[in-house]
């Protein structure tokens, strides 16, 4: 079967409970007959929200996303944890002390807020040594994860109405393990607790108001399906474009680097990022050095 190259783009998709996100990009895949499709953002089985897919060039624009936020509602189930930090495993520790609202604020703006170190869940795609943390959990293999950095930019407490659960707002960066946070959160606080659910509701630039049902795009035909898919660049729309002459971006896609004075245009800084288009069409992915533009992905578009 021929992979289909004419369809390049980002789709917008929302998962639901119970999808993974390897399954929805394989559905795709297969239905579309396409040659490359890449997601951001794993999401698990059990949570739900928005997961962007890139279609065919779409994929080579990954590596070079700038603005890695994304947007979680979330709520912690208080008195259990379980091996999995989600609803999905087996409970592990219990306790009878439930948080009061005051005292879970106050642990979230002390030590849940900005540049922090966290340990992924034993069941996650953790890497140790090319094999997945879940598959050697699930052998009952227990390995030291190592801790790593994320960003919360803002977490707010949503007043709860029930003693065993709480909801929060999350705004954070690429990496964080919502089923972590939920663990640690619970430690801090001096009981256990586990994500009793899990809603993306934002990705990079992708919101869950503008996101489609995979069941929804399945009906699609090629056609139909092509008016859903948003531009190849559309995620990095906070780098700099330079729109150039046919034959300069035709140098730069054979790897020439050209003199930025070349194109009237002097850029300043040493290791920028620039989207090079032609007529408005997206060429490549290049950086400055000395003002010399230096081509680093090109696109066939």
């Amino acid at each position: 079967m021929i992979g289909n190259n004419s369809i390049n783009g980002w789709l917008n998709i929302y998962k639901e409970k119970g999808q993974t996100s390897f399954s929805i990009s394989k559905s795709l895949k297969k239905k579309f007959k396409l040659k490359k499709i890449g997601h951001l953002g794993t999401l698990d089985p059990l949570a739900e929200g928005v997961l962007p897919i890139a279609i065919g060039e779409a994929t080579k624009s990954i590596n070079y996303i700038k603005y890695n936020k994304k947007r979680y509602l979330f709520t912690i189930k208080w008195g259990e944890e379980t091996d999995t930090c989600d609803t999905e495993g087996n409970v592990i520790k219990r306790s009878k002390k439930r948080p009061s609202y005051e005292n879970i604020e106050i642990i979230v703006k002390r030590f849940f807020k900005g540049n922090i170190k966290q340990t992924p869940p034993q069941y996650s795609a953790v890497k140790i040594n090319g094999v997945r943390a879940y598959k050697l959990a699930r052998e009952n293999i227990k390995v030291k994860l190592k801790k790593k950095e994320i960003n919360i930019f803002n977490l707010s407490v949503k007043k709860p109405n029930n003693k065993n659960f709480c909801s929060f707002d999350l705004w954070c960066s690429s990496g964080t393990y919502v089923r972590s946070l939920a663990r640690d959160i619970s430690k801090k606080l001096g009981t256990v607790g586990h994500a009793h659910e899990i809603i993306r509701i934002q990705d990079n630039v992708f919101k869950k108001t503008n996101a489609s049902y995979l069941e929804k795009i399945i009906k699609l035909d090629i056609t139909s399906m092509k008016k859903k898919l948003y531009p190849v660049d559309y995620v990095l729309d906070n780098i700099k474009i330079i729109n150039v002459e046919k034959k300069y971006s035709d140098m730069l896609k054979n790897g020439i680097i050209i003199n930025s004075d070349l194109i009237n245009n002097k850029i300043y800084g040493e290791t920028e990022l620039i989207l090079i288009k032609n007529n408005d069409k997206l060429v490549c992915i290049a950086n400055c050095k000395e003002g010399n533009i230096i081509p680093k992905r090109n696109f066939n578009l």
